[in-house]
């Protein structure tokens, strides 16, 4: 291809371009590119917001595991095995 995208737009999304396009005297394809752009802006935006947020949990993850005490694997074990035992009798007439 040429650098030449096809749409498949609805004919709801149609009429509206076409509104726009005699409203504002610019061509389908001008607003096409105008709201494409937009799109990937805030999608962009978004990438790095996430990326931002990604980064800042990771370094807390790491703060944890140097400055937190670690948590033995039988103690986790004996916690999640309590924790269903008391799930269990707490629910006990609930089962059928």
């Amino acid at each position: 291809m040429s650098g030449r995208v096809i749409l498949n737009l609805s004919e709801e999304l149609v009429q509206r371009i076409d509104n726009e396009k005699d409203r504002r005297g610019a061509t389908r394809n001008g607003i096409i590119t105008r709201i494409l752009e937009g799109y990937f802006i805030e999608q962009q935006e978004m990438s790095e917001l996430y990326n931002e947020w990604f980064m800042a949990e990771v370094s807390k993850g790491i703060k944890s595991a140097r400055e937190e005490p670690l948590v033995d694997h039988e103690d986790v074990v004996k916690q999640v095995r309590e924790l269903i035992a008391g799930t269990r009798e707490k629910n006990a007439d609930k089962v059928v």
